[in-house]
């Protein structure tokens, strides 16, 4: 099953990447008015502070390659990070709700949804907890010109974490460098 699935990934990224170079460049300004109105990819995300705190941040999100940018818009069901997984939860009276996990200990859970309204959940009020299979974000294959495409992921790429803070901007060495050198023993007595 997943050898199939991460085959299926493979051809597409292939193919999205093939379909990317081969058109023009896009154009980040127009990007921008495409992800903010057409897209209303704000309802769902936010970036630097602006938009919706539902979906990921996608702050530093040109972190990632035009093509895995491309992939993800265009079938966002294909990966979805552990972070951003929306769960339902059921309660004993019956009340579903559906939401992104931010928080999960033994006793209690706590997610964000739709809404922006934080809710916190005791596990022993709950008759059901499952994770969503499919992702909320809808897939942008039909609704967006290649070009449009292009614009988006062109827009979305300005956005890169800060020199030195690794991939995703999360602290750590940039991909690729070098490891850091051991600290010195300490000196004998």
């Amino acid at each position: 099953m997943w050898t199939i699935r991460w085959a299926i990934r493979v051809l597409i990224l292939i193919l999205t990447g093939v379909a990317l170079h081969a058109q023009q460049s896009g154009d980040p300004a127009n990007g921008k008015l495409i992800f903010e109105g057409k897209g209303t990819c704000t309802s769902c995300h936010r970036i630097k502070g602006n938009g919706s705190h539902f979906g990921p941040d996608l702050s530093e999100v040109g972190a990632r390659s035009p093509e895995q940018l491309q992939a993800s818009i265009l079938d966002p069901d294909a990966e979805i990070a552990p972070a951003n997984r929306i769960c339902r939860v059921v309660s004993k009276n019956g009340t579903t709700t559906i939401g992104r996990l931010l928080n999960e200990d033994t006793f209690s859970l706590q997610m964000i949804d739709k809404t922006e309204r934080l809710l916190s959940f005791q596990k022993a009020d709950l008759r059901e907890f499952a994770f969503e299979t499919k992702s909320p974000m809808p897939s942008f294959r039909d609704k967006l010109s290649a070009q449009e495409l292009a614009d988006v992921v062109a827009y979305l790429s300005t956005f890169k974490p800060p020199p030195g803070a690794g991939r995703g901007g999360r602290g750590g060495a940039p991909a690729g460098a070098p490891p850091a050198a051991a600290p010195p023993p300490p000196p004998a007595h």
